[in-house]
């Protein structure tokens, strides 16, 4: 026997809103945000970048993964060629560390790019508006 949380009535199992009150009986989901919503805020933020600061960070994330790849091939030769562990480690750290600071200086001079050209927009504007 299942009842109402609401009001108390006694249903039937097979119920899913109550006879008496209209309750749900149990919690409907939340919505999900939708493809097209997730589409239109990349592709919105995809504008707002401009071509120039989405090719940067296009590039950053390439030599991100290519330092990663580089450090897999590494971590390979190194541990067939009977290289000490802790050689191993140091060695493949600096590489994996390497392309993430170069993909990192990469991304933020990209951003760096991004917030002159919106600081020239706006003294340009300002400039007119006078």
């Amino acid at each position: 026997m299942t009842y109402c949380p609401k009001c108390g009535k006694s249903l039937s199992d097979d119920a899913v809103r109550c006879d008496a009150c209209g309750a749900p009986l149990y919690p409907e989901p939340e919505p999900e945000q939708k493809p097209a919503e997730v589409k239109d805020a990349l592709r919105k933020w995809a504008l707002d970048q401009g071509q120039f600061c989405l090719i940067a960070k296009a590039l950053a994330v390439i030599v991100m993964a290519f330092y990663l790849l580089v450090s897999i091939v590494y971590l390979v030769t190194l541990i067939t060629g009977g290289v000490s562990a802790g050689m191993i480690f140091t060695e493949v750290l600096t590489k994996l560390l390497s392309g993430i600071a170069l993909g990192a200086i990469i991304w933020l001079l990209s951003d760096a790019v991004l917030y002159l050209q919106r600081l020239y927009q706006m003294k340009k504007k300002e400039c007119k508006d006078k």
